[in-house]
């Protein structure tokens, strides 16, 4: 197996990055026109998010490579959603599924971050320990 460069391990971080910058568009969007039985869920995800992408565009910084926070064209996509939702009067606890679709792909994103970095330790413990609280969350929602 070859070793991985700095360029992959910034370039892995960078992506984990971009997603949790585009979920959080997604969810200021649902805070706005949530209604009362899903904003409790919106917000702690969103505050969850906020925490973990501060970290990781930290370390970024840290290991050399520019945090980029603008996110992609799926913040865009995540936006569109909620509000599709809410203009169809259907931005209630009925979104949870598509919630928890969308963790999950940010999880999926963890675990090919995870995959990518070997280094440095701390990273590793950031990424597993962000996972690990994401996939409890998940986990709480989707189970209730």
């Amino acid at each position: 197996m070859t070793p991985r460069t700095t360029t992959d391990q910034i370039d892995a971080l960078r992506d984990i990055t971009t997603d949790i910058v585009d979920i959080l568009k997604g969810y200021a969007e649902m805070q706005e026109r949530a209604e009362t039985d899903l904003l409790p869920v919106i917000q702690r995800l969103h505050a969850l998010h906020e925490t973990h992408a501060a970290e990781l565009m930290d370390m970024l910084d840290r290991i050399g490579g520019a945090p980029e926070d603008a996110g992609s064209a799926m913040g865009l996509v995540h936006k569109a959603v909620a509000t599709a939702r809410d203009w169809a009067g259907a931005l209630d606890a009925t979104a949870i599924p598509q919630i928890v679709d969308g963790e999950k792909q940010v999880l999926s994103s963890y675990d090919r971050a995870v995959e990518a970095i070997v280094a440095p330790p701390e990273l590793v413990t950031l990424l597993d320990r962000q996972r690990t609280v994401l996939a409890e969350h998940v986990h709480a929602i989707e189970h209730g």
